[in-house]
Order: structure tokens, then C-alpha cells, then sequence
């Protein structure tokens, strides 16, 4: 019910894009691109389904975008489109801290993409991959021979916990990539960690 519910809104925001698009064509929207046009439906799209589910990300972020494509004629030249993506950042940063809300885009777990926040507890390989963006996942690792995770996140919250992972090499390596984001590894006392870490605007 649900993937018929989000094909259907995004099937509509399409027609509605070509509606656009042909009303662009006889002169109805002087001044600005078809590119522009479909930018604008997408983003506005993404602001709509972020307001359901109380994500400031996705809702600063493709507003952000909108007043950048539309900054002559909204005469905010001179604040982007530096300024107005760092106010994006800044505030919607302020709001999740503010009421402890995290993004629920999309992540990426082996593989299978999904949508929403999400926990995952179940049997893995030795190599965990792992990617979100605008999302929340929790993983907890059920391995006996771990040797190596991948994680990514974008404008998003990732915790791992390691408890159940048995390493019987006496090594493994996990890799980060965050940016605007934040990770939470939760490593046994057991373990002889060394930290490599380089952090860019996002918190490990």
C-alpha cells in the first residue's frame, strides 16, 4: 500500500511537470528553463514527503535549492548560494538537535535500499556495507568472522554496534565516509582500536 501510495504521488508530481513544461512552451513562465521547471516540481516533492515525516533536512535543504534557481528573480543574488546552503545547514542542524528528529530518506544496507528509519539485527558475511542518506539506520552485526565494514552516510544518523562480532583473524577495518552526518560505533572493550579518523562537517 505504500509503494502504490509513493508512486502515485510522484507519478502525479511527474504529470504535472510535463503540465509545466508544455505551459513554459506557449510563454506562460518567462524567463525560466525547463531544467528549472522539473528541479522545482522535484524539490518540491521531496519538501512534501519530508514534512510527513518531520525531516528538517529534506525540508531546508530542496527549499534551499529553490531559492538558489530562482535568485534573480527573487533579487537574493548576493546570498547565494553559499549563504543560503549554510543557513540550510545550520538551521536544520539546530532543529534536530533541537527536537532530537533525524532524517528518514533512504539507506542503503548489502545492497537493498529501503525507506524510513530502520533497525537491522540478522546473520552477515564477513563484509558489512552500509549507506544513508537523509536516514536513520541502526545495524547491529552478527558475525563470526568479520573483516571488514563500509559505511556512508550523507545528512544522516547511523549507529552500529559490534558487540556480536567475532574477529578470529585478530584484524578487521571499517571504513567511514561521513559528510553532514553523524556515526555512532559501538565497539566491545575487548577490541585494540586505532583511529584514523578525519571528520568534515559530520560527527563520528
Amino acid at each position: 500500500m505504500y509503494m502504490k501510495k509513493r508512486n502515485v504521488f510522484w507519478g502525479m508530481l511527474l504529470i504535472i511537470a510535463a503540465v509545466l513544461i508544455i505551459l513554459n512552451q506557449f510563454g506562460f513562465f518567462v524567463g525560466i528553463s525547463i531544467f528549472d521547471i522539473v528541479l522545482t516540481v522535484l524539490m518540491i516533492g521531496i519538501i512534501i514527503v519530508s514534512i510527513k515525516s518531520i525531516n528538517f533536512w529534506g525540508i531546508l535543504f530542496p527549499l534551499a535549492i529553490i531559492l538558489i534557481t530562482y535568485a534573480e528573480e527573487l533579487n537574493i543574488t548576493d546570498f547565494t548560494p553559499w549563504p543560503v546552503l549554510l543557513t540550510a545547514f545550520l538551521i536544520s542542524l539546530g532543529l534536530s538537535m533541537v527536537f532530537n528528529r533525524h532524517g528518514s530518506f533512504v539507506f542503503k544496507f548489502n545492497g537493498r535500499e529501503s525507506f524510513g528509519s530502520s533497525v537491522i539485527n540478522e546473520q552477515d558475511g564477513n563484509v558489512i556495507n552500509c549507506s544513508t542518506t537523509f536516514g536513520e539506520c541502526i545495524k547491529y552485526v552478527n558475525t563470526e568472522n568479520f573483516e571488514r565494514a563500509n559505511i556512508k552516510c550523507s545528512f544522516g544518523d547511523v549507529k552500529v554496534y559490534f558487540d556480536n562480532a567475532k574477529i578470529p583473524s585478530g584484524r578487521a577495518d571499517i571504513y567511514l565516509d561521513v559528510s553532514f552526518g553523524d556515526v555512532d560505533l559501538y565497539i566491545p572493550r575487548t577490541w585494540n582500536v586505532v583511529n584514523d579518523v578525519h571528520a568534515f562537517f559530520g560527527d563520528m
